[in-house]
């Protein structure tokens, strides 16, 4: 074999072992809605742009009645998304799915951490009321922008941004 072909194979074989033509995976059981699955599909793959990523997707989690959706981070590669089992609105489980979704980008990009639990570098205030704690008005931010980009339908919520705390 020529030195030339010999270098090519090489060569195809590191690129082959790379991450470069590996996407990210996420693992859903089968018997999940495939439209779920598309759109976190998507939603990852255009928001957080590294391929070894692994979301693993629980449509059937069981919840506490007031609780919608959970997102743990198992590594800083790995992470599990479950929503509740008792929401069987589809266009209410798009949302809650966008919303974790929103939790993971921001895990991502360093501004929420959950080991040790923070929010931009502070820890968080579990005693703040729900709809004012600062990373889940985050992810319901970045629910609204993944939904206007991906979903094809008015969003079930409305979002109100409030600026300097009015």
């Amino acid at each position: 074999m020529g030195k030339l072909k010999k270098v090519v194979i090489l060569v195809l074989f590191l690129l082959i072992q790379s991450n470069l033509f590996k996407g990210q995976s996420i693992i859903a059981p089968l018997a999940m809605d495939y439209k779920e699955v598309i759109l976190v599909s998507k939603a990852a793959k255009s928001y957080i742009r590294d391929s070894s990523i692994t979301i693993i997707l629980n449509p059937i989690a069981p919840l506490h009645p007031y609780v919608e959706g959970v997102t743990h981070q198992i590594n800083p590669k790995l992470y599990i998304l479950e929503v509740n089992n008792n929401i069987k609105n589809k266009t209410q489980r798009k949302w809650v799915w966008l919303h974790e979704l929103g939790h993971v980008i921001d895990i991502y990009n360093g501004f929420l951490s959950q080991f040790p639990p923070k929010w931009m570098g502070k820890k968080l205030n579990y005693d703040l009321p729900w709809d004012i704690r600062p990373w889940e008005i985050s992810a319901d931010e970045w629910a609204f922008e993944l939904w206007a980009t991906f979903v094809d339908e008015p969003p079930p919520y409305i979002i109100f941004k409030l600026k300097n705390n009015e």
